[in-house]
């Protein structure tokens, strides 16, 4: 009977594994899948025809946990993982739940949805989130054009 404990534990930890790993695969599918919409609505490289504003941005990165986001660790201010395609932002400028389009300076865009907010992040700057610290710091201070494409609807 105790040959069938550890084994049995073992069979627990794979699954275990396996429902981690799809829990994981399943986030990044979402992530993917709220951006489509908006991403299907221009080509690549190409602004977005629909918009609402063009702000002139000064964007940095950073990083999901303690050393870029302290005691927040790799959730955003919505609570949502930090992950690439996600921007923090000044809500007063862009507000929190809206979807944007980043063109960099060399002519190239990215789809992104603004879902964190940061102590330094105040008035024309983003912080788009990438996976690494060592991607952070690749990424520098960029000036870009962001497009908001959509916002969420104030109540009255």
């Amino acid at each position: 009977m105790s040959n069938n404990r550890p084994r049995t534990k073992n069979k627990t930890m794979k699954k275990f594994k396996c429902l981690a790993a799809a829990a994981v695969a399943g986030a990044a599918l979402m992530s993917s899948v709220i951006l489509y919409p908006i991403a299907a609505a221009a080509t690549p490289n190409t602004p977005p025809e629909d918009y609402k504003k063009v702000l002139n941005i000064t964007a940095t990165a950073y990083a999901p946990g303690p050393h870029d986001n302290d005691q927040w660790g790799s959730k955003t201010y919505i609570g949502t993982q930090i992950r690439p395609g996600i921007i923090a932002v000044d809500p007063k400028v862009i507000p929190l739940g809206s979807k944007v389009y980043i063109e960099y300076p060399d002519g190239h865009g990215v789809y992104a949805v603004a879902e964190d907010t940061g102590g330094a992040i105040k008035g024309h700057r983003i912080d788009v989130a990438k996976w690494t610290v060592p991607e952070a710091y690749d990424y520098g201070i960029q000036h870009v054009k962001v497009y908001v494409v959509s916002s969420p609807e104030k109540n009255a």
